[in-house]
């Protein structure tokens, strides 16, 4: 999908400098000298329509998230895809320690 037409196309992603498009590459976490693989997505399980918490494990429309209090389906990075909901899933502040071990906030 072209992330131009999304509902929210902004990356909400506070651990890149300014406003980055909402592709899986900008909503992802990588550690520091490895190549970006995408593998590492860290987000907030809260709805960004009511602070609601989205029912997961391919839920919803488009495999990812669901919010059934009132219907909003977010895509597996959690871009919003429909529903009342007006931004996409947050993302915390998040860094590396080392390979295996991630630091929030």
């Amino acid at each position: 999908m072209d992330v131009a037409e999304l509902v929210d196309p902004d990356a909400r992603n506070p651990n890149l400098d300014g406003e980055v498009d909402a592709s899986d590459a900008n909503r992802t976490l990588t550690p520091e000298g490895i190549e970006d693989t995408g593998e590492w997505l860290v987000m907030q399980g809260v709805c960004t329509h009511l602070g609601c918490v989205p029912l997961g494990d391919g839920a919803g429309d488009f495999n990812g998230w669901f919010c059934p209090c009132h219907g909003s389906h977010y895509a597996t990075c959690g871009r919003i895809r429909r529903g009342p909901a007006p931004e996409n899933l947050p993302i915390p502040v998040a860094s590396f320690v080392d390979e295996a071990t991630i630091l929030l906030g």
